[in-house]
């Protein structure tokens, strides 16, 4: 596994109350709805309410044109699995998630978002961290770790200055989809 690579904080402003934003950010079911990944089906998720522990497994399947060599067989079909789990959360303020990408039962990486909600007027100012980490067998692991801290350290000043000139960059494509979701069926 390489290094964690921290995305820049990302925020938006909610027309629904925190409790209405954590119920749905908390359907982990619904994860799909506004995570940015489309084709993905619920093949299990854990029972009851959420709480640290849950879980929810998302599954796509890919047919390529050219069979692929896997173990001793050759196939057309591979399975992309994005395993969730919640690793903390405090309702209604806070919801901390891992997902694991699984391609043919492999891991290609894993991502920890957080996400931080705090009321503001009638709404929810929702803030949205997150990490990620490819992995990578073999002798690529060290090439791969230097290129993720490498790309941190370039990005980050750039990215604070474009944040303070432009500041509607904070909102990012999930965050948006997270709001039109929210405020259509607050209407």
């Amino acid at each position: 596994m390489t290094g964690l690579f921290s995305e820049p904080e990302r925020r938006i402003l909610i027309g629904a109350t925190p409790e209405t934003v954590f119920a749905y950010l908390a359907d982990l079911v619904r994860h799909g709805e506004w995570d940015g990944h489309p084709q993905f089906r619920v093949v299990r998720t854990s029972e009851g309410l959420v709480g640290k522990g849950s879980n929810c497994d998302r599954e796509r399947l890919e047919t390529f044109q050219a069979p692929i060599l896997r173990g001793a067989a050759a196939s057309s079909q591979v399975s992309w699995i994005k395993s969730l789990t919640v690793i903390d959360f405090k309702t209604d303020a806070r919801l901390e998630f891992e997902t694991k990408n699984l391609y043919n039962g492999l891991s290609v990486g894993s991502e920890t978002v957080l996400f931080r909600l705090a009321p503001e007027g009638s709404g929810t100012l929702l803030v949205m961290t997150g990490k990620r980490s490819a992995h990578v067998p073999g002798p690529l692991h060290v090439l791969m770790m230097f290129l993720d801290s490498l790309k941190s350290v370039v990005s980050r000043p750039i990215i604070s200055w474009m944040f303070q000139v432009f500041p509607r960059l904070r909102t990012n494509g999930q965050l948006s989809r997270i709001k039109r979701e929210l405020e259509n069926t607050e209407s």
